[in-house]
């Protein structure tokens, strides 16, 4: 028994070394992310307070050479990084790799793609090893906006009429002055009226049909100056008639001859 115990134990020391002897390729930062040495593909481990991202044989091409000797079969290197909450700066307006959050946006500080851990605390980190940073959206405030009126329905005896009401969002830095928006995001007990009555006097009214119905109370302007345009054509006529023909009598070679006889009785 003791025998058997004694030839145990190499094989569990060599178990249980790439766990006991880790060589890491990087220092381990006070944050940020790195690279540990050669462990157990299933049993590998990272600092305390770092979690677990990704593994290689060679870090990434960041461990080759001197800086850590190649890996023993079925061991590889761990990247580990260790989550913080982000800091609040204005660099994440000019990255394109950003999540959004509705009132802030998340990026990293080099725009590379940021990992989120717990959405309520914004807790995560950058793989690559930047600064996990939070940019606040400009305020928006929403209000309505309402349309001319329409014509109203029915010029007298009560109508109705309508006008266009809608939903619009700006922005505190003028960035945008109004676009539209689902009409939830505004108050409902402030929206204006789309509809109201119009035209509420009786079609008997006499002065309500008078201004109904202008013309029928006597001949209409355009009538009357027709009238008078072809009358003063008419008169123009004449004179040009009359002034023409005189013209003609008087300047022609031969005319009439009257002879006057005085009568004898």
């Amino acid at each position: 028994m003791e025998a058997a115990g004694a030839a145990a134990l190499p094989r569990l020391c060599a178990l249980l070394l790439p766990f006991l002897a880790v060589a890491t390729c990087l220092d381990v930062p006070s944050h940020g992310c790195y690279w540990t040495g050669c462990q157990s593909k299933w049993f590998g481990v990272c600092a305390a307070r770092y979690y677990l991202n990704s593994q290689s044989d060679d870090c990434d091409g960041l461990c080759m050479g001197s800086k850590s000797p190649p890996c023993l079969p079925l061991h590889t290197h761990f990247y580990c990084c260790k989550p913080g909450i982000p800091k609040v700066t204005n660099k994440c307006g000019h990255c394109k790799i950003k999540l959004d959050f509705g009132k802030e946006f998340i990026c990293c500080s080099d725009c590379s793609e940021p990992t989120i851990m717990d959405k309520n605390t914004k807790l995560g980190y950058c793989k690559s090893g930047a600064d996990l940073t939070m940019q606040l959206k400009p305020q928006e405030t929403f209000h309505w906006v309402a349309g001319p009126w329409m014509m109203c329905s029915s010029p007298c005896d009560g109508g109705i009429r309508y006008r266009d009401v809608a939903c619009y969002g700006s922005l505190d830095d003028n960035t945008i002055k109004h676009y539209p928006v689902d009409d939830a995001s505004c108050s409902a007990d402030e929206m204006p009226a789309k509809q109201e009555g119009c035209n509420q006097q009786s079609c008997g009214d006499p002065e309500t049909t008078q201004a109904m119905n202008p013309k029928r109370s006597g001949m209409s302007g355009w009538l009357v100056a027709l009238i008078v345009f072809l009358g003063l054509g008419a008169i123009g006529g004449i004179a040009f008639t009359s002034y023409t023909y005189y013209r003609r009598r008087a300047s022609g070679s031969s005319g009439f001859v009257y002879v006057m006889m005085e009568a004898y009785y």
